[in-house]
């Protein structure tokens, strides 16, 4: 019994470290352009928003994001801690 037990705590921590590596190292091409949307907020069409600064932790990914009307701070987390789809808000 304490050999499973092992096993499946060792089998947890190599998932979560996966997954974690997944979410710092793979395309996030799509969560940028969701952060995009999100800094230029009701400025339509022609807002050209450009990001100056990303952080991205196996937890979340923060975006400052320059737009012609303001500099805003967009955050992107996943629906749970390391899986499910991003959604991005202003802090």
């Amino acid at each position: 019994m304490r050999r499973y037990v092992s096993a499946a705590v060792f089998l947890i921590c190599i998932v979560l470290s996966v997954a974690g590596m997944i979410n710092v190292f793979a395309d996030n091409a799509d969560v940028i352009r969701m952060a995009n949307e999100v800094a230029c907020g009701d400025q339509g069409a022609t807002c050209r928003a450009q990001m100056t600064r990303m952080e991205r932790t196996p937890f979340s990914q923060t975006f400052e994001i320059v737009t012609p009307k303001r500099t805003v701070d967009v955050r992107c987390r996943r629906a749970a801690i390391f899986f499910g789809n991003y959604t991005c808000a202003l802090p």
